[in-house]
């Protein structure tokens, strides 16, 4: 029986097993994929309007490969991810050697604008504008650009506002933590080795 399958388990008697931080991270990364796995995109942009982005990017970098999440979810992410940061590096190297506690953050932006950009993402259902940002009430991600430092620009096409649907945060969710993972995430919580 794997990790997942024992934390998703209340019953499962964990003995004297313990863990590292490395592992915890690793693992609650793990669970909420799986969580993810068995549920539609609506959860992608429901964990995407409650995440702590200090929870592991792992989580973040699976929505963002996969084909079916939604083309407002994704600009969403883009720009809480707050992209124009990365734009004062000109290549990957380049942040690698001024900013390497940044570079998962650098890999993800480029892999939303690579995406974005070729059409991977099919579908659109979500609303999102970045000049308006009504989930932090009418927020303009893009007033306060630093464009003087960038060596590369924002895609134009980042900019443009997609119609459709709002929903509201959850309030349930802890941090991006779906209410229905809450018990398995405090049971591998009690596994940290302190």
């Amino acid at each position: 029986m794997d990790y997942i399958n024992r934390l998703l388990d209340e019953n499962y008697d964990w003995g004297d097993e313990r863990i590292d931080e490395d592992t915890y991270d690793e693992l609650s990364a793990d669970l909420i994929i799986d969580y993810l796995k068995k549920h539609d995109p609506e959860t992608r942009q429901m964990l995407v309007l409650s995440w702590n982005f200090d929870n592991p990017k792992k989580v973040i970098q699976w929505i963002v490969d996969q084909p079916d999440t939604d083309k407002g979810t994704i600009l969403l992410l883009y720009w809480l991810m707050a992209p124009d940061f990365s734009k004062q590096y000109a290549t990957r190297e380049d942040c690698e050697s001024a900013a390497s506690w940044y570079l998962e953050d650098y890999d993800i932006i480029q892999s939303i604008e690579r995406n974005y950009l070729s059409g991977f993402y099919k579908d659109q259902r979500y609303a999102f504008d970045p000049r308006h940002d009504v989930y932090q009430n009418g927020h303009d991600w893009t007033a306060d650009l630093t464009t003087e430092n960038f060596k590369v620009p924002i895609p134009q096409e980042m900019f443009t506002a997609l119609n459709g649907i709002t929903l509201d945060a959850p309030a349930s969710w802890d941090e991006g933590i779906p209410e229905d993972l809450q018990p398995a995430m405090n049971r591998l919580c009690d596994l940290v080795d302190e």
